[in-house]
Parts: structure tokens; sequence; C-alpha cells
């Protein structure tokens, strides 16, 4: 059974969503991944003041209890609001669009950045230490 806070999806998932926060902006393959991902404590805290589909549908992100839940707000699209994060974004990761772009092509642009956030495996803690050590012994 797959697990609804994984994806590995090269094109942009219809779900996917875009959250504004102190760093440029943060981005998931669908609510769930965000709900499962963001801290109750930092909804709580105004960390994360909007959020956006693709065509730019709010979302309005709140907590219940220590649990993260995002939903529709059923407001208008606001795709220049969407625009103005992702152009900030890439701006920021230091990647180039044109400023005639659309917001499909800037969507797709931000998109090819995601990376999902997951746990090291357990062997990298080997390789962390047997590394450094084998060239200490060695040397």
């Amino acid at each position: 059974m797959p697990d609804d806070c994984e994806n590995n999806s090269a094109a942009v998932p219809a779900g996917a969503l875009f959250v504004a926060a102190d760093e440029p902006l943060l981005i998931y393959p669908s609510v769930s991944e965000a709900e499962c991902d963001l801290e109750a404590i930092d909804v709580n805290d105004g960390v994360y003041p909007a959020a956006y589909g693709a065509n730019g549908e709010p979302y309005r992100i709140g907590t219940d209890g220590d649990r993260v839940v995002i939903e529709a707000t059923g407001e208008p699209n606001k795709p220049d609001e969407l625009r103005v994060l992702l152009c900030q974004y890439l701006e920021a990761v230091g990647r180039p669009f044109e400023d005639s772009a659309s917001l499909d092509d800037l969507v797709a642009s931000a998109w090819a950045t995601y990376r999902p956030s997951r746990p090291l495996p357990p062997w990298c803690c080997f390789a962390v230490l047997a590394v450094p050590g084998s060239y200490c012994f060695y040397s």
C-alpha cells in the first residue's frame, strides 16, 4: 500500500501545493504530504501565511490539536499571488525564468526543484563514521 507522505513524480501532480513560508517557498506533491511535513506549532505561530494549488487555488492551513489540517478555501483562484511566490522562489534558487512565462511554466519550473524530504537510511550513519575513521587509520 503506498504511503500518503511519499511521491516521486517528475510531472507536476494535480494536487501539488505551494506554501509560503519564511523560506522562499515550500513545495509538496499533495495536501496530505504537506500535512505530514508541516508542524502544528509553526502553523500556530503564523510561519505559513498562504498556500496555493498549481492554478492559484487558495488553501487554509490550520491545526486540530497537534495535527496540521489544510483545506481549500473555496475562494476564487489567486494566480497573481502564486506567480509572485513562484518568481521569488525561482530567483532565490537561481533558476532563470522569463518575466512573460505562463503560470504553468513557472509551476513546472518550481516543481522541477522539488526534492522529497526523507530520513537518511541507516547505512548513511555508518558511512559518515567509517569514511573519516578509515582516513585517520590509513594516514
